[in-house]
């Protein structure tokens, strides 16, 4: 996992200043998470790669503002479904907006689904770099209203 992170521009004690995602998200309606925030700062604007043998290949792109900025009531909706605060993260393999929990969990949303990428981050990029562990992560979501 430390080659795709490197590959993908980080290093240790890496951060980036994250104050324009702030004010934008807030201004959109979000209210953020400080797990959110801490994962920006460290990882915001990187985009890591799975592994080649992974199949099918898996990316995960933090940038909470591309790929999140329009979806307020769908955050709304996972705080409702799940209890917790899920703010922006990035976009899951090009197509599926991310969001990371309070808690730290990371989970992908798309049309009538909700995958559960990691109940922390380190899980998630372990799964979008290294595949599937035999785990569903899938669940049905006709709640979001997709």
């Amino acid at each position: 996992m430390l080659d795709a992170l490197s590959i993908g521009g980080w290093k240790a004690g890496r951060e980036i200043a994250t104050g324009d995602w702030t004010r934008q998200l807030t201004a959109a309606g979000f209210t953020l998470n400080d797990a959110a925030v801490g994962i920006w700062g460290e990882f915001g604007e990187l985009t890591i790669e799975s592994c080649p043998a992974r199949v099918p290949t898996s990316s995960l792109r933090i940038d909470p503002v591309d790929a999140c900025i329009d979806t307020a009531a769908e955050a709304a909706s996972l705080r409702l479904r799940y209890a917790e605060n899920y703010s922006p993260l990035g976009m899951w393999s090009v197509q599926f907006r991310s969001y990371i929990a309070a808690s730290g969990r990371v989970i992908a949303v798309g049309p009538n689904v909700v995958w559960c990428l990691g109940s922390t981050f380190v899980e998630a990029l372990i799964y979008v770099v290294a595949g599937d562990d035999g785990v569903n992560r899938a669940e049905q979501a006709d709640w979001l209203g997709n």
